[in-house]
């Protein structure tokens, strides 16, 4: 059995090969979180923990790439900028990752078998701007703060840039002791 197991929580998705969760109580322990994050991977007994810090920082930067390409919302920089104050070291706390785990993560990270994988310059932007996508269309109760400032905030939106987090389909059986994020019963 998994750290994670032991707290209730929610399966949101895959990356790759790691499992993302969703906590529904703060855990403290193998790793600390709380509902308002996310986590890949359950700890012990399961791969190491990642916890996602801030997620609405995340989808700051997500929305500072976006700005860059669609002028129209520039905007919005004045509401990001606020959630723009961390270095994306400070948004990743990893929980026992090795020279082996990051070296695995940074391998799968560059994956053909994902839609949108990294060019593996920078493994971490790629994940925090993913994971700034992945709240913002997915997850916007995770950044309500900043989302809800944001007038018709998926208005300009028609592509996809770092879609990789993928959602386990209804029925499926999940392990997680709150089921599977998307789909319950």
């Amino acid at each position: 059995m998994s750290h994670i197991d032991s707290f209730k929580h929610e399966l949101v998705g895959l990356l790759g090969y790691l499992p993302v969760y969703h906590p529904l109580e703060k855990i403290d322990g193998d790793f600390n979180c709380n509902s308002s994050q996310l986590l890949f991977g359950g700890g012990s007994g399961e791969h190491p923990a990642l916890v996602i810090e801030n997620p609405t920082s995340a989808v700051a930067y997500f929305l500072s790439e976006v700005i860059e390409h669609e002028k129209e919302l520039e905007h919005w920089e004045e509401i990001i900028s606020p959630y723009l104050n961390y270095d994306f070291s400070e948004l990743l706390t990893f929980y026992e990752w090795d020279i082996e785990r990051f070296s695995s993560f940074h391998k799968m990270s560059k994956s053909e078998s994902l839609p949108n994988p990294s060019d593996g310059n920078d493994t971490e932007r790629w994940l925090i701007l993913g994971i700034g996508e992945f709240v913002f269309f997915s997850m916007p109760e995770l950044a309500e703060e900043l989302i809800s400032k944001l007038e018709k905030p998926y208005k300009n939106f028609h592509h996809m840039s770092y879609n990789n987090i993928m959602v386990v389909p209804p029925n499926f059986p999940v392990y997680a002791n709150g089921g599977n994020k998307f789909f319950k019963k």
